[in-house]
């Protein structure tokens, strides 16, 4: 039941992000307008680890020596865990 509640949220979701904004970036503006604790429960209902978005994508890693805050991050494996999932 409870993968049936984390399908339910990650829809609920993807569907708020077409209602909200238009274009080629409506999933980067959905993000972004989302609060940090929303993308929190996003990953925590997700289906990709987040240690495999921390090692296998440039763009969700964080190398040594970068300055990149705590809320740039999550927001960053956010939008690539809905992309990701968009298609089905």
């Amino acid at each position: 039941m409870e993968r049936k509640a984390d399908e339910a949220l990650i829809g609920r979701h993807l569907r708020a992000a077409h209602e909200r904004f238009r274009g080629e970036h409506q999933l980067a503006e959905y993000v972004a307008w989302l609060e940090i604790e929303e993308c929190a429960r996003i990953l925590a209902a997700s289906p990709t680890s987040l240690s495999y978005l921390a090692k296998r994508h440039a763009e969700c890693r964080v190398e040594a020596g970068e300055d990149r805050d705590f809320d740039a991050v999550i927001r960053a494996w956010t939008l690539y865990v809905l992309s990701g999932l968009e298609g089905g």
